[in-house]
């Protein structure tokens, strides 16, 4: 199972030229999302692939409709540099994790956007 990691993990693990997708919204904050498999946390999620981060953005606006004045775009991003702004960022909500997600790990994610609300884990944007 996926678990969130630290900046620090993270700058250990990755180099300055990985790109990843990332889901944005038009005042430029990341999307956090909260997981019933991460009980307290709120993860930004970056994606391996576009196609990914298109698919969870969709569900988010499909489970929040009121979201859609956000504006959320997917946009390539340098990993690296985008965790050390979301870091940097002081203003909350506060990411407290991130996760890099792997097309199996998207799945899961959709799922539980896609649960009936009275069914859903809490699930903050």
């Amino acid at each position: 199972m996926i678990q969130p990691q630290s900046l620090d993990v993270l700058l250990g693990e990755y180099t300055e030229q990985q790109k990843v997708w990332a889901i944005r919204a038009w005042s430029g904050k990341f999307l956090a999302l909260s997981d019933s498999r991460f009980p307290g946390r709120r993860p930004v999620r970056f994606f391996t692939s576009d196609y990914d981060a298109i698919r969870v953005r969709d569900a988010v606006l499909e489970a929040k409709p009121s979201l859609f004045k956000l504006r959320f775009e997917v946009v390539e991003v340098p990993l690296l540099d985008a965790l050390r702004k979301i870091k940097a960022d002081k203003i909350p909500p506060i990411a407290d994790s991130f996760v890099l997600n792997t097309h199996d790990e998207v799945y899961p994610v959709i799922s539980q956007l896609r649960q009936k609300p009275t069914e859903r884990q809490s699930t903050h944007s």
